[in-house]
């Protein structure tokens, strides 16, 4: 019997690591994959100051700045655009403060090219996810429909990526423009 109950504790113990260990992998959310560069032990990224204008709607749950890989040009499908953000997205910034006029932001990210960052806002009700809205994005120049791509270097943190998040956006038919 006391076998039996060694068994049990021993692959209890062993079901117990495996769930932690599963739970602390699934919940990494992932800021970008070792942003700083080893040598200089200085963080890579981008860093700007976000505007908002507008009323904030009561039915914001939150705005997050989203780095994608590249930029849906000429993409217009709602359904074609949310599997596009899907399958590009990089990264999800940490919720920024509601009701707000001015946010500066710091977001480390892996040393890479990145075609769109935007200010997505989230609304508080059951379509979550589908209701994202566009408030507004760092375009720099527009070259051939598409804004200039971000080059993040080892080390580096681009600055001025600033952008203006016009609230009236959530009004919008289409999520992203």
């Amino acid at each position: 019997m006391k076998r039996i109950s060694r068994k049990i504790v021993s692959g209890l113990g062993i079901l117990l690591l495996c769930i932690g260990w599963i739970t602390l992998t699934s919940c990494y959310k992932g800021h970008g994959l070792d942003p700083g560069d080893q040598l200089s032990g200085r963080p890579s990224g981008i860093q700007g100051t976000i505007t908002f204008q507008g009323e904030w709607p009561d039915s914001t749950k939150e705005v997050r700045i989203a780095v994608l890989k590249s930029y849906p040009a000429g993409m217009s499908d709602p359904d074609s655009l949310f599997t596009f953000v899907l399958e590009n997205l990089i990264v999800f910034s940490d919720t920024i403060p509601r009701f707000i006029e001015e946010y500066d932001y710091e977001l480390e990210l892996k040393p890479d090219l990145y075609g769109w960052i935007l200010v997505a806002w989230f609304p508080d009700n059951e379509s979550y996810i589908l209701g994202v809205k566009e408030l507004g994005a760092y375009y720099g120049e527009i070259v051939e429909g598409a804004p200039t791509p971000v080059h993040v270097s080892h080390g580096e943190m681009v600055e001025h990526i600033d952008m203006v998040a016009d609230l009236a956006n959530v009004q919008n038919e289409a999520p992203f423009f």
